[in-house]
Formats: C-alpha cells, structure tokens, sequence
C-alpha cells in the first residue's frame, strides 16, 4: 500500500497511509484479495459522493466522472474531511467550519501548550534531522561539514562524558584566564584588569555581560556597526520601527531574547515588586551553580558559605542595576540616522573611559578594519564585577556540564514558566547545531529529505501569483500611477528563493565554510570554544567583506516564508513546500488555496507601508518610494481595517488568578496593515488560480467532501491556520497583539467577495459584510 504513495510522498521518512495502521493490517493478504478491497473501496467511495451530492444545498452538483480519486487527491480529502466541521454554516464562521475537527485531532498534553499545522511540520522536520544526525557520516572527507556536524552532535549527547567531568572544564578552562574567582580565593585584586577580563568574557567565551553586540545587514548604506548600550531593546519589542529594523546592523544592545545580555531574566522581573517570586528563583539558581563550582573545585575555602552569599547578591546586584536603567530609558528615534552615529573613541571618551569600547571592538573585528575612527550608533569594587563576570559565563556554560548544573537550570526553567516542559540533552543540543551549524543541517535535510519537483512546481504558482498581484495594482483604489509603476517594477524584480540555496548541494563548498572550524568527537566544551573563534572569524569576514546576498536568511528546514526588505527577496525554505500546505502532485485548488495565499500575503509586503521604505534594491530610505498622495490614501484604505478589527474581541480565556474570564480586544490599528496582506494574499491566490485554470483545465473535484473546487480552494487556506491552544498560551499571545487565526482567517474571508461567491452567502451574513475594505 504504501509503494502507491510513493509519487505522493517528498520525504524518504514521509510514508503516511490515509488511515493510519492500514497497512500492517493488509500487508499480508494476497495479491487478488488487495485487488477485491480496492476496488469495493472506490465503488463504495464513488457511492458516497453521490449521496453526499444528492442531500447538500450549495455545492455544484457534478457527475462521477469529475471526481479524483488519485492517491494525492484521496489523502488530501481525508485530511481536510478530518479536520472540517460541516455542521456549522460557512458563512456564518468560516474557520469553525474548515477547522473544527483540528483539536480533536492535535489533542494537548500537559507539556504541549500550542499546536498549529506549521509547528506541526517543524516538529516532523526535526524527526527527520534527528534521524540524520544520528546516521552513520556519508562523506568520508575527514573535513567534511557533514562529519563536523555529526561529531560536533555526538559530543554534545554524550553524557557519561559530561558526567565524569562535572564542573571541572569551566573551572579550568575558563575561570584561569579570565583573573580567577573571589569565592574561590583565585582572583587577585592588585593584578585583575576590569577591560582585560571583559575583553574574554565577550570574545573568547561569547558571553554578554553589560551590553552584547552582533553582526547584521545595516538598513541605510554606509556604516555596519550599531551600539545601543544598556537602554531600551525591551520596551520596541513590538514597535513597528524595531521590527522594521531587526535584521539591521551589528547590534549592541541589552537584553537580547535569548539571555536579555547582561541579565537572566528579561528586566521587567527585576523591577516590580510582584514578580518577587522570580528573583527569588534566580538567585536559588545562582546559589546551587556557585555550591557545585565550590564542590567540583576540590578546594578548601573557609567562609565558603559566606562567599558563596556575597557571590549571589553581587551577580544579581549587577543585573538588577542593568535592569533599571533599562526600565527608565526609552528608544533612540530613527537611530540609523547619521547624526545618531559616534566615534568608538568619542564614545570611549564620553562615558568616562570606564570601558575602552575602542580597545574591546578593535580587538574583536580587527580583520574587519574597525578602527578608533568607526561610526556606531548610540541608543543609551572589582569583585563585584568579578562576581558578576563569573556568573555571566557560568550562565551561559552552565548546560555543557554534569547533570546537576542541568538540573539546577531546569528548576530555574521550571519556576520561572510554571511547567515541566524543559529542553533536554537532544534539543538542547538540536538547537546548538541549528543556531552553530545550521547550513550543514540544512543541507543534510535537503539532500535526504526533499524533492526537486516541489521547488520546480512552486516557482510555476508564484509566477501565477505575481502575475495577478502586478494586475491587482493596476486596479489599486490608493495608489497613483507613479507609486503603481514603481511597485510593480519592485515585485517582478524580487529575488525569489525557493527551497534551498544551489551551494547546499556542493560539498566542497560546504567544507569550505566550516573550514577554520576544529571539532572533536569526544570534547563538546572544547567544541563550544571553538565555535566562538569560528562565530569570531565569520563575522570579521561579513563586516570587510559585506552580506553575502547567495546566503539565506532561513533554513532550509524552517516551516515559515518571509519577505525580507533589506534583500528585496521571498523566501520560501524547502521544510514548507511539504504536505498539507504543498506539494507538487497536490490538485492545484489545494496549492493554490495554502501555499498561493502564503505567497500573496508575503508578496504584498514587498509594497505595502513597511515595503515602500525599501525600494527594488533594498536600500532603505525613512520617507520610502510612494508619493505622499498614495500615503493619504492608503491611510484611508487601513482605516477601513482598523474599524473592522476595533470591533472585534479574543478570548474568553481562563486565565490562572482570574477569578473571571478573560477577553481581549484587537488593536485594529497594529493590526491592519497584517490583516490587509492577508486578505490580499487569498483574493490574489485565488484570481492566480482562476488564470491557472483559464490556461490549462479544470481540475476533478475532491472525493467525498460535496465541495466546488473554488470552495476547496478557500477550505484549503482557512486549513493552512488550523490551530489548539491552551488558554493560557493563547491569552499570553493575546495581550502581547497576536491576533489569533480564526479571526485572522475569518476577517480575510469577509473582505473577499469570491468568498461570498462561492459559498453562496447571503449579504449582511457574518461572512459577507455589505461593507469590504479594499484590497490588493
């Protein structure tokens, strides 16, 4: 049964049944009894379709000819069947309708708080890698990115070796060369230079301590290096202009996602007096590693438990000083302009020479020319430090040592979220290599586990796709003719990539990237070392070299798309073009319902308000390439969407310490620029579709389901949103501006009036508004 789905399936690993524990039911039968089963199957299938014709009101009816019963076409029916629930009335809630079924079938645990079809394929990708990784090494070069990565794994899940050692590799591989510990009685205050030690903690241990900095395409053209010291990176989180530019330069500032660079926690914990409990965690956290440190020193150090105390209280004393100055200081405006740019020696000189930034940068992109002279953009007792250095690295180190560091992190983890869910061993060590070593995982994956035909038929819907966005524009209400010629100009000139880069199937230049990269196969704290000289030595080559536009900025394995501005590019990696949102033997309403509308969505954001500060080369101008006529007009456009939304409400969410339930409203105009793209994607996917059609067929309808094929189309995008969420999880999305995706899909349907069309819905019915903003 399965060899049938074998022109189905894109992935070696991928071999799905329609129903699930068929085929070990069937595989021993014989070969004119299969025959018999398949045969009642499709005659009783056939029968089915016909009763289900016969008693529903709206769809066309159609004959048995008109109906596919290909193995693609059959698995895709069982899907959506599965996940819909036709007893609710499409034009009544569009997402209820093709989405009802999707919880029953993603059921939450205690550990799984969301589950949307799009970490659902990510989840089923990093199946697929852990698979590779644990697979004995293909190429036999002894310098391979392949054995690299492998042994690189390897080292980091091994741990019996990890146990031995304990804490033994930070204590003597670290601590020596950074001036020693006070607890331990190694550090010396006559002979520890304060520049000297941050110097190692930031470029030879990769720690950020006080501020941290990386390596980013800079939005105007010109200077690539930015310094925000600790100030405001928090508080724009969801800023527009911060997420305009949050790919933009070499950033140094405080408090990044991962580790907030300077603080454990993000800086809100540390200021307000009910979120006591968390500082209290964290410093249980710091007392049990600076306990460990002691005991795995096999040293005898009196007043240890004293020392140990004034190690905590300095280290979260530095943190919470950090984390008021960012509570009090508020984002640089425009902060790429010129004017906002200073010397590294002015800088120096400005905040009291305290820390020679000029002698710290120079040293670490010395390849790169960075000299006293580089602009950077401002956005804002030695044991102490001492302290509070150490307890920088061992934070970042902490999860490369014996199970108890572990351990103690995870309570920390545990406390500070409220469940049990902790990485462990694999993912922690997964997510190293994607973070480390991600063009060799992503090569890997496309190599075992994507096919070529995807990325060739995908390249013919977004063809389709922009060729109905460039008419849509013509026929545009808000902008002028010249803004018109400019956008589409813009969107026929976008580089598009799709699937994966062409250097991921060289394997010698594979090997040339990870060339200066030394891993062994036993020793992941040396292997962490390494890559910090590797991360070091890239980085001085992306600053004197510049962005190497042939690079991607996604993996091939990632399940998202994305326009990036800077690049003037779509991306779309190989770990999305798989089933349910595509795949190439797919019928066309279902790629073009899912996928077409990604593409559309993302396309649009090429020359909406955030894509009109980025022209046709990427190059980023504030005041943007639309005419100031456009942007009074486009204002009137999202004013449109603003009232839809500001109407509208998530929730009711049980929330834990409420004692009622909790809803909360959409912010329409955050909102609306999103729910604009989104609307226009689905109606540019859909006219794509209708072209697509004109040009070749009309394709079979689906067995069994009763639905048109422009109903299935419309079905197959509200799928591609399907979702289960805990309350909890989905109220903190809530508040944070998420729109959840029933009212996203809902919103989109109702502004689309081929929508309406095809579901036969009456005007005024929550489907079909009499009122409809307009779209691309």
């Amino acid at each position: 049964m399965t060899e049938e789905y074998k022109q189905f399936d894109s992935a070696k690993t991928d071999k799905i049944p329609i129903v699930p524990g068929l085929v070990k039911h069937i595989s021993g039968l014989k070969f004119t009894e299969l025959i018999s089963i398949v045969t009642v199957f499709v005659v009783s299938l056939v029968c089915v379709v016909f009763v289900i014709l016969y008693t529903q009101g709206k769809p066309t009816v159609v004959v048995e000819d008109n109906v596919c019963v290909t193995a693609a076409c059959l698995k895709s029916a069982s899907y959506v069947a599965g996940n819909m629930n036709k007893s609710v009335d499409p034009c009544k809630n569009f997402y209820k309708y093709a989405c009802g079924g999707f919880p029953n079938n993603n059921r939450l645990d205690a550990e799984t708080y969301s589950k949307t079809v799009y970490t659902k394929l990510y989840y089923e990708n990093e199946e697929k890698l852990k698979n590779i990784l644990e697979s004995p090494v293909v190429n036999g070069n002894e310098h391979s990115a392949e054995r690299k990565l492998k042994d690189m794994f390897a080292s980091c899940t091994n741990s019996y070796l990890k146990e031995r050692a304990k804490g033994y590799p930070f204590l003597n591989k670290i601590l020596p060369n950074t001036g020693g510990w006070y607890v331990l009685g190694t550090w010396n205050s006559s002979t520890w230079n304060m520049q000297n030690a941050l110097e190692k903690v930031h470029m030879d241990y990769w720690t950020n301590a006080l501020f941290t900095f990386r390596v980013a395409t800079d939005c105007p053209p010109g200077s690539n290096l930015r310094l925000p010291l600790p100030k405001q990176a928090n508080i724009v989180a969801n800023n527009e202009t911060a997420r305009q530019n949050s790919r933009c330069s070499v950033n140094i500032h405080d408090h990044t996602p991962i580790d907030y660079s300077g603080m454990s926690m993000y800086w809100w914990y540390y200021v307000h007096a009910e979120d006591e409990k968390y500082s209290q965690d964290l410093k249980k956290f710091m007392k049990t590693v600076g306990t460990l440190l002691v005991r795995d020193s096999n040293m005898t150090i009196e007043n240890s438990t004293q020392k140990i105390e004034t190690f905590v209280n300095d280290a979260y004393g530095m943190e919470l000083k950090l984390a008021n100055l960012t509570a009090f200081t508020y984002p640089t405006y425009d902060p790429h302009a010129d004017e906002k740019r200073i010397s590294l020696r002015d800088f120096t000189a400005q905040t009291g020479n305290v820390i020679d930034f000029t002698s710290l940068l120079t040293k670490m992109f010395r390849e790169a020319g960075v000299n006293a002279n580089t602009k950077v953009i401002i956005m804002e007792d030695d044991w102490m430090l001492n302290n509070y250095f150490t307890w920088r690295m061992a934070y970042r180190y902490v999860q490369q040592l014996s199970w108890e560091y572990v351990h103690a992190n995870r309570e920390f983890y545990v406390d500070r979220y409220g469940i049990p869910q902790f990485l462990g061993t694999w993912y922690y060590c997964f997510y190293n290599m994607d973070t480390n070593m991600g063009d060799a995982l992503s090569s890997l994956y496309v190599k075992d586990h994507f096919a070529d035909r995807n990325k060739q038929k995908v390249h013919e819907i977004l063809d389709y796709v922009k060729k109905a966005l460039s008419d849509g524009i013509v026929q545009n209400v808000f902008m002028d003719r010249a803004t018109k010629d400019l956008a589409k100009e813009k969107i026929m000139t976008s580089l598009d990539k799709m699937g994966y880069p062409d250097f991921m199937m060289n394997d010698d230049q594979l090997t040339s990237i990870y060339q200066s990269l030394k891993v062994s196969r036993t020793d992941y704290f040396e292997n962490e070392l390494s890559l910090n000289k590797f991360k070091l030595k890239d980085w001085n080559n992306r600053l004197r070299v510049g962005e190497d536009r042939s690079r991607w900025v996604l993996h091939t394995y990632d399940t998202y798309m994305e326009y990036y501005g800077p690049w003037h590019e779509l991306i779309v990696p190989a770990g999305l073009l798989q089933f349910p949102v595509y795949d190439y033997s797919l019928p066309h309403y279902i790629n073009f319902g899912s996928m077409g509308s990604l593409l559309g969505h993302y396309l649009v954001h090429a020359i909406d308000r955030y894509g009109s500060v980025y022209d046709k080369n990427g190059d980023y101008n504030v005041q943007g390439w639309w005419s100031n006529k456009t942007k009074l007009s486009y204002n009137t456009t999202t004013n449109c969407f603003i009232d839809y939304f500001n109407n509208k409400t998530m929730g009711p969410f049980a929330v834990p310490g409420q004692f009622s339930l909790q809803t909360v409203p959409v912010n329409g105009r955050r909102y609306a620029r999103d729910g604009m793209a989104i609307a226009s994607g689905v109606k540019l996917a859909f006219r794509a579709y209708q072209k697509w059609m004109a040009a070749n067929r009309i394709e079979k309808l689906a067995p069994g389901l009763g639905l048109s094929n422009e109903q299935m189309f419309f079905v197959s995008y509200a799928q591609s949103e399907c979702f289960n969420r805990n309350d909890r999880n989905a109220y903190g999305r809530a508040i944070r501006g998420s729109v959840s995706e029933d009212i996203a899909t809902n919103s989109a349907m109702s502004h689309v009036r081929e929508f309406s069309q095809a579901f036969r819905c009456p005007v005024n019915s929550p489907m079909n508004p009499a009122k409809k903003c307009n779209l691309y």
